[in-house]
C-alpha cells in the first residue's frame, strides 16, 4: 500500500511543481494587510466595489452585494500571488446582476443588518437594534417603487446566508464570470492595490 501510495506521489509530482509554479506567479502587491470583517472591512470593500464596477461594463448597475463568509482569506501586505486569490475565493461562485424592486431593497438591507454587516459597494445605512436604518443609494433615500439593479454571487440569489429577500428579484442576469476571475482582474490592473474603510456600513 506504501509502495502504490509513493508510486502516486512520483506519478503527480511533475504536475504539482507546474501548478505550484502558476499558483506562484505574482499578480499584485498589496499596499496594506486587507482583512475580512463586518460591519465593513478592507477586503470586503475592495471585492464589492471590483464587482459593481465589472457589472456596471455590462449594464447600469445600483449597488453590490457579497458574504463575508465567501471570502475566506484576508490578503497581506506585499506580493499578491493567483494563490492567494485561490485561497481568498476558493468557490466557483459567478458575478450575476439582479432587479429588486425599493421594497425588496430594504428588506434586504434589513436582512443584512441582522448578521452585523456583508460585503457592499454604492449603498450605505446604519445598523440600530439589527435593523437598517437611514438607507441610502447613490446619496439618495431608497425608493419603495423604484427598480434597482444589484450585483452578488449566484450563491446568495438563491436567499443562501439569510439574503432571502434576493429571491423576489423581478429578474436574473447571469454574466457567467466568476468572481475569482474578477478580483484576479481587478488586483492585475492597478500597480498596488488598496481598499478604504468610509463607513458604508456602520453602527448607530
Amino acid at each position: 500500500d506504501s509502495d502504490a501510495s509513493l508510486a502516486m506521489t512520483q506519478m503527480i509530482a511533475p504536475y504539482k511543481s507546474v501548478l505550484d509554479e502558476k499558483m506562484n506567479v505574482p499578480v499584485g502587491i498589496c499596499v496594506a494587510t486587507m482583512d475580512v470583517g463586518r460591519p465593513e472591512s478592507l477586503l470586503s470593500n475592495f471585492v464589492c466595489d471590483a464587482m459593481l464596477k465589472k457589472a456596471n461594463e455590462s449594464m447600469p448597475t445600483d449597488f453590490s452585494l457579497t458574504n463575508v463568509g465567501g471570502l475566506r482569506k484576508s490578503i497581506s501586505q506585499g506580493e499578491v500571488t493567483l494563490r492567494t486569490v485561490y485561497e481568498v475565493m476558493p468557490f466557483d461562485n459567478r458575478l450575476v446582476l439582479l432587479d429588486l424592486s425599493g421594497h425588496d431593497v430594504l428588506a434586504l438591507c434589513d436582512a443584512i443588518a441582522s448578521v452585523g454587516g456583508e460585503g457592499v459597494s454604492g449603498i450605505t445605512f446604519g445598523i440600530a437594534n439589527g435593523r437598517a436604518v437611514d438607507v441610502k443609494i447613490a446619496g439618495k433615500a431608497v425608493d419603495k417603487d423604484h427598480v434597482y439593479r444589484l450585483a452578488t454571487n449566484d450563491y446568495l440569489s438563491f436567499g443562501n446566508d439569510k439574503m432571502v429577500p434576493l429571491v423576489n428579484n423581478l429578474k436574473i442576469y447571469d454574466t457567467g464570470l466568476q468572481l475569482r476571475d474578477l478580483i484576479l482582474e481587478s488586483i492585475s490592473e492597478c500597480s498596488s492595490v488598496a481598499s478604504v474603510l468610509d463607513g458604508r456600513i456602520y453602527e448607530k
